[in-house]
């Protein structure tokens, strides 16, 4: 295990000073209780097996148990640590170290989700980090941008025919507490069409992104000043999935599994989802595609 890598890493990506003194504490636990050995091999196990999360999922456990840490410490230090491999990799692509850091301070983001939900500095959601390992997404600005294919049916959204297959970018938004605002986003947006020109063929920037904070019915809930209210109108809204409110835990943290007469009302977002499911408002997902010239949305 790498310390001045994960010294490194957590500088980088700007992790608290809280955070930074218990992963390194866990570092230190994990090698005294022998484990230096296990990690190199789960990372090797890791790569070696396409970053599959699940096949992985008990190594991480058995050094959980054998050092006595939480397994959602175990990942997120796994996940720094194979980390170094991925920097070379990013580089070897021609994606610049500051591309790099920006686009694995994710991490922190998650870091901080865990100690909110879980109540653990760690990492609780393993499953979302291939696409970093493989080098298929970047974060550029505000947004993450993840390069994918299209999967639905043929449309044209935004003067562009849209065709299975179809290589697209998936928006994802991370919860890095930055502007959100629509210059914020624009910007974003530039630095994508900027990175991605050459294989755009001279055509628009295209991007999907299938997200809570699309859903329709959620025009409702926000006032019409919200940011979020403002991203959905970057979107051509193709797709609306009614169901369960599984993102309530970004908005709930910890107390997302309440009743909704027990959530808490300390922020005007939780008040007004609160307000929403007490009244038996709907909940879900959309899906939107976004398509810029360069300059402007279409």
């Amino acid at each position: 295990m790498n310390q001045e890598f994960l010294r490194l890493f957590m500088e980088k990506t700007d992790f608290p000073a809280e955070a930074r003194a218990f992963l390194t504490g866990a570092s230190a636990q994990l090698a005294k209780a022998g484990q230096e050995e296990a990690m190199a091999g789960t990372i090797r196990f890791y790569y070696e097996n396409d970053f599959d999360t699940a096949l992985t999922q008990p190594l991480i456990e058995d050094m959980a148990q054998e050092s006595g840490l939480s397994p959602y410490t175990v990942w997120e230090l796994f996940l720094i640590f194979a980390a170094e491999s991925a920097r070379k990799d990013y580089l070897g692509q021609n994606i610049s170290e500051e591309i790099f850091w920006a686009t694995f301070a994710d991490m922190r983001y998650k870091v901080l989700e865990c100690k909110r939900v879980k109540g653990v500095w760690g990492n609780f959601v393993a499953f979302w980090y291939p696409i970093f390992f493989r080098c298929d997404i970047v974060k550029l600005g505000r947004l993450e941008y993840e390069t994918t294919v299209y999967k639905g049916p043929e449309r044209t959204v935004g003067g562009v025919a849209l065709r299975t297959g179809d290589r697209v970018r998936s928006i994802h938004i991370p919860s890095s507490g930055e502007d959100f605002g629509k210059e914020a986003r624009l910007a974003s947006y530039r630095m994508a069409y900027e990175f991605f020109k050459d294989q755009l063929g001279g055509g628009p920037l295209v991007c999907v992104c299938h997200s809570w904070l699309l859903y329709p019915e959620y025009k409702n809930v926000l006032p019409e000043t919200s940011n979020i209210v403002s991203f959905m109108g970057d979107f051509h809204i193709v797709e609306e999935d009614q169901g369960d409110f599984d993102d309530a835990w970004r908005v709930f943290g910890a107390d997302a599994d309440k009743a909704p007469a027990g959530l808490p009302e300390d922020t005007s977002m939780r008040r007004a989802f609160k307000k929403h499911l007490m009244a038996g408002g709907k909940t879900g997902a959309a899906l939107g595609v976004l398509v810029f010239d360069g300059e402007k949305l279409a």
